[in-house]
């Protein structure tokens, strides 16, 4: 616990670094939800079950920076951490693989909630934030979902040899959730073979599972099965061999290095 405390100092530094995750986490969010919620009125609406649109993108905006963390931010740092050997030497001096990837969990979860507020902050003055009808479910359904993208997120990095595929997989994967997942079109607009994606996509159940008790439309049961269903997912893709181990050279040194260090980033 102490060294993932530890590594989750150093790679709040490193992750706040990357310019692409700080943009589809902190600015892409709040941006589109003022244009697209601008663009369907605030009075009820048939193509979006009958709730107001407004209110459908500001509750469903909320969700998306859970995506662009666990899609385009965990995914490129772990992926990178692969391409340059660091999980090795990690290893090598007695931290696990696990405690690298929590660390990065644990940063991630705490950007998403920052990320997920500023929406918040954004849409107040201007479409205003709907009343929340049961906080604890939405706040159950905030963990579960940002605990399963995350993941998913980390699995997807471990898996990748390179930063540069775990960053193109991720956009590609990032952009057609976004919009089959509620930060696109009314899902009521929708082709029924683009609704079937959709509802099985794990965005598709995090976003649900806030919106639907935050708006009180909804039980959020079948999205937290949805959600443990990838995250079991997710959690067997991360026990995939090769991404620890030692030399007898490296683990002969004397000391216990810094994350930063063993990264070969400066603190």
């Amino acid at each position: 616990m102490t060294s993932t405390l530890t590594l989750a100092r150093t790679e709040t530094r490193l992750l706040t670094r990357e310019w692409a995750t700080m943009v589809f986490a902190f600015v892409f969010p709040p941006i589109t939800m003022l244009i697209v919620a601008g663009a369907f009125g605030d009075q009820p609406d048939d193509g979006f079950g009958n709730l107001i649109p407004t209110e459908f993108y500001v509750t469903g905006y909320f969700g998306i920076p859970i995506a662009a963390i666990a899609l385009i931010g965990i995914p490129v740092m772990l992926a990178s951490y692969r391409e340059r050997d660091v999980l090795r030497r990690f290893a090598a001096f007695g931290v696990p693989t696990k405690s690298v990837v929590g660390a990065q969990m644990l940063v991630g979860a705490g950007l998403v909630l920052v990320a997920a507020i500023t929406v918040l902050i954004v849409a107040a003055p201007t479409y205003g934030i709907p009343e929340l009808q049961r906080p604890v479910e939405v706040a159950i359904g905030f963990a579960a979902g940002t605990l399963t993208l995350l993941t998913l997120g980390a699995a997807l990095g471990l898996l990748l040899q390179s930063a540069r595929s775990a960053q193109a997989i991720g956009l590609m994967a990032f952009f057609p959730m976004f919009l089959l997942s509620g930060g696109g079109p009314p899902p009521d607009v929708m082709s029924a073979p683009m609704r079937r994606i959709a509802d099985v996509l794990p965005l598709t159940h995090a976003i649900s599972a806030i919106r639907d008790p935050w708006l009180d439309d909804g039980s959020i049961a079948p999205h937290l099965i949805g959600l443990g269903i990838w995250f079991l997912i997710g959690l067997a893709s991360t026990h995939t061999p090769g991404y620890t181990g030692s030399s007898s050279s490296t683990s002969a040194s004397s000391g216990s290095p810094s994350p930063a260090s063993v990264s070969g980033t400066k603190p």
